[in-house]
């Protein structure tokens, strides 16, 4: 079996201050006053013979599905590479610009979005020039694997005494501590790139956050690279029903404590992989002031790693979202409060209120318009094989024992299945979460309860096919 390769490049993609700040629907203003950390574009290039993929990791909220599919297949031409061989995954910090200048809280005639198309101009030449900066560090390459714990998240979907639930810490609630760790080396051990995988929301800043911020894990994978070297990618996990410890806050210090406890956890994890094969003996006796017992350790022929990649499609279950018309009109009549609002006089409260209306209706609409006439729906699968790991993702934000489920099937010795890939078409809630209210299964997910089952079902099958190559 030939070598595996492996190479990263970096580009920066950081916004100007004066750009539109605005995916929360509770904000009191437009534009963007700062700049807390710089947004990456990260790439990972991998190849074994004919086999070859990319990974970019992206400081980004979100896209669609249609705007991703035309990143990745930018990312292909660039490299000659199958647009279904590159994965293109969110971060999901919510302190970053939007993507689109219209819906889901997001209108063309804001302040600061005329800074947007320029953006995405940039954002397009930061991963175009990461690519080619990966190619040129293509150098063979061995990886290697683990899991870990990390007690920074816990439950958001918190019941209030009057039975509403609302996004917030839920000390009581199901929780996914588990980090997924891989490690990739040159083969002097020397490290070229560290994957880590976890389940919890981007949004320790918040609302009344006015700086450009990759949240948490910018500062976690500051935190990796400090420790380890090389670069580090941070792939998000199952973070529907996911919140840090510390979140909903301005305070630019919490992200840096949240991403840089994740950051040390997931190292102690890193640490401890060898990506050499080893076989220790002792070797003698040296004479000093005591007898020392000197081991030593005895190369061994490492196993073939396997590099794989497939992305296959599943049919998820959707269901009735009402009458498009009629919530396309909701949609526009919230939109059209907001336009009309004028700032220089209404209080925060008032603004705060049109904003939130105008983006749950806008979410509202589009999901009428997703789901209309339809009983099911295509979403891509995507999959990529490195050795015995397996890292798996759908643009989708599914709740943490999805995750847990699939991973739990034990396809391969470390599997991290994530959301906020390729694009994003809605939460998948566990079933037993629609017999409750909340933003998640309300306004924020177009899927039937069934489609849980259906995306552990296909992602476990997944797996281990990869493992079967």
């Amino acid at each position: 079996m030939t070598a595996l390769l492996a190479g990263v490049g970096r580009a920066d993609m950081t916004p100007p201050v004066g750009i539109a700040h605005v995916n929360w629907g509770a904000r009191t203003h437009d534009r963007a006053e700062g700049i807390d950390l710089p947004l990456l574009a990260t790439v990972l290039l991998l190849e074994q013979g004919a086999t070859r993929a990319a990974i970019v990791d992206l400081d980004f909220l979100l896209m669609s599905s249609d705007d991703s599919r035309d990143l990745r297949a930018m990312v292909g031409r660039e490299i000659g590479l199958a647009p279904e061989a590159v994965r293109l995954s969110f971060t999901h910090t919510h302190s970053g610009p939007p993507w689109q200048t219209q819906g889901f809280g997001t209108q063309a005639q804001l302040p600061g979005m005329e800074l947007v198309p320029a953006y995405r101009d940039k954002v397009k030449a930061a991963i175009v020039e990461a690519t080619r900066l990966a190619r040129a560090a293509l150098r063979p390459a061995r990886a290697a694997a683990g899991f870990g714990r990390s007690d920074v998240s816990v439950n958001r979907r918190l019941g209030l005494p009057d039975g509403r639930v609302v996004v917030g810490q839920n000390w009581e609630g199901y929780r996914d501590p588990v980090l997924s760790v891989l490690r990739i080396d040159d083969l002097a051990e020397k490290p070229i790139a560290t994957i880590v995988g976890y389940s919890t929301h981007p949004i320790v800043l918040a609302h009344e956050n006015r700086f450009i911020s990759p949240d948490y894990p910018g500062h976690l994978k500051r935190t990796v690279e400090g420790a380890l070297g090389g670069h580090c990618l941070f792939l998000q996990g199952c973070a529907g029903d996911q919140i840090p410890r510390e979140a909903l806050v301005a305070d630019l210090g919490a992200p840096r404590r949240i991403g840089t406890e994740l950051g040390l956890d997931a190292a102690r994890v890193a640490v401890g992989l060898r990506t050499r094969q080893v076989k220790r003996r002792f070797d003698r006796v040296v004479e000093s002031g005591a007898p020392l017992g000197i081991w030593v350790e005895d190369e061994q022929p490492t196993a073939p790693q396997v590099l794989a990649v497939e992305s296959r499609r599943m049919a998820l279950p959707v269901r009735n979202y009402g009458d498009v018309e009629a919530l396309d009109a909701e949609a526009r009549r919230a939109g059209d409060a907001v336009k009309a609002l004028d700032k220089s006089i209404a209080t925060p409260a008032e603004i705060a209120a049109a904003n939130f209306k105008a983006k749950r209706a806008q979410m509202s609409a589009h999901w009428g318009r997703f789901c209309a006439n339809r009983r099911a729906v295509d979403i891509e699968l995507h999959g990529i094989r490195i050795g015995d790991a397996v890292l798996m993702g759908a643009p989708l934000e599914p709740f943490a024992r999805i995750g847990v489920e699939i991973r739990d099937a034990k396809a391969a010795a470390m599997v991290h299945f994530g959301g906020y890939t390729n694009g994003w078409d809605g939460y998948v809630p566990n079933a037993e979460d629609f017999r409750s209210s909340g933003y998640e299964v309300e306004w924020a997910t177009p899927y039937a309860p069934e489609a849980a089952g259906v995306l552990v079902r296909e992602a476990q099958r997944l797996a281990k096919d990869l493992m079967a190559r």
